[in-house]
């Protein structure tokens, strides 16, 4: 039993080892994009007026004017990371960043498009592959998960002789990091297999988040003007009173809701849960209200991304993301390196 694990160990570590290479170490410095971006950008990062925040109406109205010939999608409110307004405009197939100062609500500038922080994110997202990388990143997290839980049983059965193997380093460095590394197995699965995630998670909890509510077709009759951006984020304050608006994300077809989310402080924590508001985009109405109790599965299903990549807003927990990061990449050259050490090169000798 033990040799055929540490055979399925083995080849799945030497198959997909240059994968969790790459992926572990841009995921590793991806905890840190929103800093890499602030010293690279300072300009577009820093307000330049000091005084209480500008609503989004006045930041929305601001991206629009300066963006006329553009559709503008949605804002997201300052966050404990980012101390600027973020908007993203689009026109046909360009798909802009936009930040905006968090005070005069005046347009900073964009990100530019061909970076080597996005490149890096498309990368470690997509393997430079489209909705295919997506794809083959949820078969190696697959991997990497069965990589967890084979070496840890390895570990595990021959603990007693830890200290005296030639592979402490390399033993080491798995137990300590197996967690972590299963943990991002686990999510990544989630982004590559989103549908199929959601139907185990929803087994075991059911899931209440589902399908954005969608507004219902206009009678051909109806002559009514559409309520305003104001008019509309005034309705969903409503439902949540003394609390900071987070996002706006405006409708991008004719069936689209009108969103807008809730955070519990401004600006908004970094990877705190936001609450939703969806409002019919023709009349006003109210769509759906934001649940006060959430069941297991939708807080499993908020907390994804937020432990995946380290946002917590806490400058230590994202140098540990960091740090545990790291432990794939010396796993991988560490295990490849027994392997051509104790099984190729002493069978070249032979």
């Amino acid at each position: 039993m033990r040799r055929a694990i540490f055979q399925i160990h083995l080849w799945v570590g030497v198959l997909a080892g240059v994968y969790i290479f790459i992926v572990s170490l841009t995921g590793a410095a991806l905890v840190f994009r929103i800093d890499m971006q602030r010293a690279l950008y300072p300009d577009l990062f820093t307000p330049r007026a000091r005084g209480p925040l500008a609503d989004p109406v006045t930041v929305m109205e601001s991206v629009s004017r300066a963006y006329s010939d553009h559709k503008l999608s949605g804002v997201d409110a300052p966050t404990s990371a980012r101390p600027t307004y973020l908007a993203y405009v689009t026109r046909g197939t360009d798909f802009l960043t936009v930040l905006i100062d968090p005070v005069s609500a005046e347009v900073l500038g964009e990100l530019p498009d061909r970076t080597a922080i996005r490149a890096l994110q498309d990368l470690h997202f997509n393997l430079m592959l489209g909705r295919s990388g997506r794809a083959i990143n949820g078969i190696g997290a697959a991997c990497t998960l069965v990589m967890v839980v084979t070496g840890a049983w390895l570990w595990w059965t021959s603990r007693r002789n830890w200290r005296r193997a030639a592979w402490e380093l390399h033993r080491t460095a798995g137990v300590w990091s197996a967690v972590f590394i299963a943990m991002w197995a686990m999510t990544g699965l989630s982004f590559g297999f989103p549908r199929e995630f959601r139907s185990a998670v929803s087994v075991l909890s059911p899931i209440s988040m589902g399908r954005a509510p969608q507004s219902p077709a206009p009678e051909t009759s109806d002559t009514r003007a559409r309520p305003s951006w104001r008019e509309q984020i005034a309705t969903a304050r409503g439902l949540a009173p003394g609390r900071p608006v987070a996002r706006v994300v405006l409708p991008f077809d004719d069936r689209s809701a009108f969103l807008v989310m809730f955070a519990t402080a401004s600006p908004t924590p970094a990877g705190s849960a936001l609450s939703a508001v969806y409002l019919d985009q023709f009349t006003g109405q109210i769509l759906e209200a934001p649940q006060a109790a959430p069941s297991a599965g939708d807080r499993i299903m908020s907390w994804l991304v937020p432990i995946h990549v380290g946002d917590f807003g806490s400058r230590g927990l994202k140098a540990l993301w960091f740090i545990m990061g790291l432990a794939p990449p010396v796993l991988c050259v560490t295990g490849l390196t027994i392997w051509w050490t104790r099984v190729v090169r002493q069978r070249l000798i032979r």
